[in-house]
């Protein structure tokens, strides 16, 4: 089948609504509204808000960046979410009384599966822990003074995620907690196997460890 102009216009005009968050209440539903820019030819994401009446419907969030993930503090105060806002996905959190918002983490890793802790006094997430690649041979070593090219990189996994598929960077997901204020993030678990998931509900036995290794 072919595509005609008209086709491929509409694709840009579809906008998707995902990831439906209730506040505490039941009185507003915060989601992510997915839409294409045309002049950059890339998908965007901002998040909106309504009443559970249908009211009052508008962006909480606006431009072409990713801002995703939208998470209801247990008593409904504040929103917290991932946002590339400043280049990288970051953990950002947004006084809903006020509309103040704050970066709380500065993450080398983009940080993914954000939860509030029951009290709303921390957040847990996860994030890429690298490790090393396959160890593939013992290169010689150079010459005195001789600039060789960077040894090459071996890489055993590949991505499936339908955002980022491709080779995959060498090392395993791991959970963190932070300050829902901001602060130092602390690793939760370890080991060379994935333990990425949601929740400081069902990790809370971890909150009073001391920071893992790396």
């Amino acid at each position: 089948m072919l595509l005609t102009n008209s086709l491929l216009w509409d694709e840009f005009q579809l906008q998707l609504p995902t990831d439906p968050q209730i506040s505490p209440d039941g009185k507003r539903i915060v989601y992510v509204r997915r839409f294409a820019d045309p002049m950059t030819d890339k998908r965007y994401a901002n998040l909106w808000i309504i009443n559970a009446d249908g009211t009052d419907h508008r962006p909480l969030t606006t431009g072409n960046r990713s801002d995703v993930s939208p998470r209801w503090s247990p008593d409904g105060l504040r929103l917290a979410y991932l946002s590339d806002a400043d280049g990288k996905q970051q953990i950002y959190i947004r006084w809903m009384d006020t509309g103040q918002t704050a970066r709380i983490t500065n993450l080398e890793q983009a940080p993914d599966a954000i939860a509030w802790s029951p009290d709303g006094k921390m957040l847990s997430f996860s994030a890429l822990v690298l490790g090393k690649g396959p160890h593939l041979a013992d290169l010689p070593a150079p010459p005195s003074g001789a600039k060789w090219a960077d040894p090459p990189a071996a890489y055993d996994r590949w991505s499936t995620d339908l955002m980022a598929r491709g080779i995959s960077n060498p090392g395993y997901m791991q959970i963190f907690v932070v300050d829902s204020e901001g602060g130092a993030p602390r690793q939760v678990t370890n080991g060379n196997f994935p333990n990425g998931g949601n929740g400081v509900r069902s990790q809370s036995r971890f909150l009073d460890r001391p920071m893992a290794s790396t």
